[in-house]
């Protein structure tokens, strides 16, 4: 049975785990397949903070309306109905003030 895939690491977390295996290799002080493991390890927080920096990168285009090219992601949006709306509500006429039945003209 494959076991299932493991959680991703919180980027912060996975860049100070990054830190930590980078001050380790440049040590020289582990075993070549210790720096190897810990060499494979970090490729892949490596990865998984790429990806996490691209989804939030994504995010942000979103949020900014940005294009693909980076610049302002001009469309137009669905306004009609409103416009329509307060049109018709300035093209109605008011109702005639009520009159006093004791006021004369």
């Amino acid at each position: 049975m494959p076991e299932p895939p493991a959680a991703p690491v919180p980027f912060e977390l996975a860049l100070d785990e990054l830190d930590g295996i980078l001050r380790e290799l440049e040590d020289g002080t582990t075993t070549l397949e210790d720096a190897l493991s810990r060499y494979e390890r970090g490729v892949s927080l490596l990865r998984q903070c790429y990806g996490q920096l691209r989804d939030a990168e994504q995010k942000v285009k979103l949020l900014a309306g940005l294009n693909e090219e980076g610049g302002a992601d001009l469309r137009p949006f669905d306004h009609v109905a409103s416009i329509e709306t307060a049109k018709a509500a300035v093209r109605k006429p008011a109702p005639p003030p009520a009159r006093d039945p004791g006021i004369t003209e």
